[in-house]
């Protein structure tokens, strides 16, 4: 799939009514769109980043092969997350291979709608930063990944990229200042806290 841009569609209107016509364009646009988000609400049903990413697939094929009478993004996006819960719960009845692997599903089944709107909310806000570094300019999204998401010090990243330091920091200066007019200040300042090194990386 390509990497179709946001003005391919004049609004989300536009985006709706062209996803009612199974219009492919449209939803390799919501593919993009959401996926790494999706991903990383999938994690949830299992440890693994490539199964989560498995799961995260099937539900945009149930989303594609499904009714796609959608309202809104809103609407859309709920639909995904829950064509998600759903794959996702799938996945897990199915690797189940004991009675008691069964009633720990059955009791983390019970977990997952607890929880369901918390794992919503940390997909959406890290969607939404994702998003944000994907549009910096190259040198710039380098160097915010290696800092913030892979506590990298500005030392490390001078030498990698074969940069002065003082360089580094300018760059990160720029991109700090293009993030923080387009992400909300919750995100951005969990972005400079270091909470992504925490939440979101591979160990």
């Amino acid at each position: 799939m390509g990497n179709p841009s946001m003005v391919d569609f004049a609004d989300s209107k536009e985006l709706i009514a062209k996803l009612r016509q199974s219009d492919e364009h449209a939803f390799e646009f919501i593919f993009h769109q959401y996926y790494p988000r999706i991903c990383l609400y999938a994690l949830q049903f299992t440890n693994d980043d490539k199964e989560a990413e498995d799961i995260a697939k099937d539900a945009f094929i149930k989303i594609w092969k499904g009714k796609k009478e959608f309202e809104s993004i809103d609407h859309l996006k709920s639909s995904i997350y829950q064509a998600t819960k759903h794959v996702g719960l799938n996945y897990r009845e199915k690797n189940s291979r004991s009675i008691k692997r069964e009633e720990i599903f059955l009791y983390d089944q019970d977990k997952v709608e607890i929880n369901h709107l918390d794992f919503m909310i940390e997909s959406e806000v890290f969607g939404s930063l994702y998003q944000a570094i994907q549009q910096l300019p190259t040198q710039a999204r380098k160097i915010i990944i290696s800092t913030y998401l892979e506590g990298k010090s500005n030392q490390e990243v001078a030498d990698l990229m074969n940069l002065s330091v003082q360089t580094v920091k300018n760059h990160k200066l720029r991109a700090l200042n293009l993030l923080r007019k387009q992400l909300n200040l919750q995100t951005f300042q969990l972005l400079t806290t270091g909470y992504f090194i925490i939440k979101f990386l591979p160990q």
